[in-house]
């Protein structure tokens, strides 16, 4: 088990992922808009619309302030709006006569020209710092910013005042209204509202038990470290194993250092760690079986892998790896199916009809960068499993599904991570790269729910919040990022589709970065999307998916061992606002992460 941990960090940090879902049973196809039912209050044509914005934006500033505010241009998807030119010229003109002295209004052609000399494209419109960034350049002390969703039958703005020196969202509203025949109506493949139907996924209907009460001595120990790489800064690394009166089996692990910042010249981290192992030494076998099911309480701590291992008769060991984020201090019902364990003893598939040992590992580093393990010298914590056994399922999910949440427990766990906020890689003072610890973050706390009422069922909630201070500027002003990753090893053979396709929403996120990582053939592609606070369906064919040797459509992956990995950067307003309270909260929803 020497080289399991830097295997770890490799697989860890190195894999990527794209996230794709969709429904099959819901009218979210490309292409397709939601069908609901006309709303009450619809506004019927786009003069009755700008009289509305108009009357609804005056009424939201009317508390007697002398304001400055410039009409920003409308979107739909990241892009101009076919309508934006009419409103922005509409709204000038309304907002003007009705507010009177009181709002001072900002010339269509004042924000022409700061779009024109600051050399702004299309792109540019959806990003919040371009936003309060255009409304300073325009000397506006307020910003009206429309967010257009286009439906079957009619279509919804989102309005926004957004104060420029805060950026703080001053307060907003929607508006359901249909245009008259003669404007060009926007069209939005990727953003809908989705109605009725989910996919549903088989479910297990048999568990094998082989531990439930833990009786006897069942558990081997295994804690381990590499003294070559952090030298003195470990006094002792400890564990013990046993079974608690409640009847579960638990590890219970412990360690000393030398300083409660080892990080301090601590150089080769990606070949350095220290992991405790508890392994389930069995002399049953899986086969027709599809998983591993467990039950697991992490005790202060968030990141964790669950592994299967196998002894071959050359005395080679195989490993295949599950890394995972749990929530710290609850217990999770998991059920992990054989192929979303990853292979990082590079031998292939376990023979299941022979026996096989089931384990778990906790790393100390990954501990540390989530949060977790930075108050003392001393560490002592503990990791409790119940219900250990093995399921089949009824029948195999529907084609294509990675992921629809639909599961009573959790059947593919991810691994989920704040990245550039403890540590990051600074490759400006040598070769080999410093490692640096960013002050400006004093705590995280990562959070994953299974959500009700989503728009196809059940969906997952990624959710953080952070201590940050005012250190935090040093790490944005040396150009650092702060962003969020959710990574998912699909298991499936990506053969014979064209799409990658998903359901994704937040309040706080404007876009994310996608990867897709062939983990067995280093095979890589990228892409990115935009997003907002309503659900919205993201379709990526493979054709736009790249590498620089061309589009995953020219060149598949050949492989079924494939990582997604969603990368969300966090704006950096966001987090400029974030520091009046000294807390950042973010949340990310997503559902029916598929193959089309």
């Amino acid at each position: 088990m020497k080289n399991f941990g830097s295997i770890l960090r490799t697989a860890v940090i190195i894999l990527a992922i794209l996230v794709i879902s969709g429904c099959t049973t819901t009218p979210s196809t490309t292409g397709e808009r939601a069908m609901l039912e006309e709303p009450e209050n619809l506004i019927h044509g786009i003069d009755e619309l700008v009289s509305e914005i108009a009357i609804q934006t005056v009424s939201l500033l009317s508390d007697g302030a002398s304001r400055t505010m410039a009409v920003y241009y409308f979107t739909v998807d990241g892009r101009e709006s076919n309508i934006s030119d009419y409103l922005i010229t509409g709204l000038t003109t309304e907002i003007a006569n009705l507010a009177g002295d009181e709002i001072t209004i900002v010339s269509r052609q004042g924000l022409d020209r700061v779009m024109s000399e600051q050399s702004l494209m299309v792109s540019d419109l959806v990003s919040e710092e371009t936003q309060v960034d255009i409304g300073e350049l325009l000397g506006a002390d307020a910003i009206l910013i429309g967010y257009i969703i286009p439906l079957e039958d009619f279509d919804k703005v989102n309005i926004q005042i957004v104060e420029v020196e805060s950026g703080a969202v001053l307060g907003g509203f929607f508006l359901d209204y249909e245009l008259e025949e003669g404007f060009a109506r926007d069209s939005a493949s990727e953003t809908i509202l989705v109605h009725g139907g989910a996919v549903e996924i088989a479910g297990a209907t048999t568990v094998r038990t082989i531990y439930e009460n833990y009786d006897g001595s069942i558990v081997s120990l295994s804690p381990s470290h590499y003294e070559e790489f952090w030298g003195e800064r470990i006094i002792f690394a400890s564990g013990k194993t046993g079974t608690a009166d409640e009847g579960y089996g638990y590890l219970q692990f412990e360690a000393e250092f030398d300083s409660v910042d080892i990080l301090n010249d601590w150089n080769d981290w990606n070949d350095s760690d220290l992991n405790f192992y508890l392994i389930y030494n069995t002399d049953w076998d899986a086969d027709g079986q599809d998983g591993v099911t467990f039950s697991i309480y992490p005790e202060g701590f968030s990141q964790l892998s669950a592994f299967v291992q196998q002894t071959r008769a050359d005395g080679e060991q195989i490993t295949r790896m599950a890394p995972m984020t749990l929530n710290p201090d609850e217990w999770t019902r998991l059920q992990i199916p054989f192929n979303s364990f990853m292979d990082v003893s590079g031998l292939g598939e376990p023979d299941y009809s022979k026996p096989i040992s089931i384990g778990f590992a906790v790393p100390y580093l990954d501990n540390l960068n989530a949060g977790h393990f930075r108050n003392d010298v001393f560490l002592e914590s503990r990791l409790r499993v119940d219900d250990l056994g093995l399921f089949k399922l009824n029948e195999p999910d529907p084609e294509g599904l990675i992921e629809a949440y639909e599961d009573e427990v959790a059947r593919a766990p991810g691994l989920f991570r704040i990245g550039g906020s403890h540590i990051y890689m600074d490759y400006s003072e040598s070769d080999t790269g410093v490692l640096k610890k960013n002050e400006g973050v004093e705590s995280v706390v990562l959070r994953t729910t299974l959500v009700e009422d989503g728009p196809a069922g059940r969906f997952l909630r990624l959710s953080g919040r952070m201590e940050i201070n005012d250190a935090i500027m040093d790490f944005l002003n040396d150009e650092q990022d702060l962003y969020v990753i959710y990574s998912l090893f699909t298991g499936i053979d990506w053969e014979g589709f064209e799409s990658l396709s998903m359901l994704i929403r937040s309040e706080t996120f404007e876009s994310c970065y996608i990867e897709i990582v062939g983990t067995d053939t280093n095979q890589y592609y990228s892409s990115d999307f935009s997003m907002n606070s309503g659900w919205t369906h993201i379709s990526k064919p493979f054709s736009s998916i790249g590498t620089d040797g061309g589009s995953m459509a020219d060149i598949p992956l050949k492989t079924d061992s494939i990582r997604m990995q969603y990368i969300f950067a966090i704006p950096r307003n966001t987090i400029r606002r974030a520091l009046r309270s000294d807390i950042l909260e973010f949340s990310i929803d997503l559902d029916q992460i598929m193959l089309l």
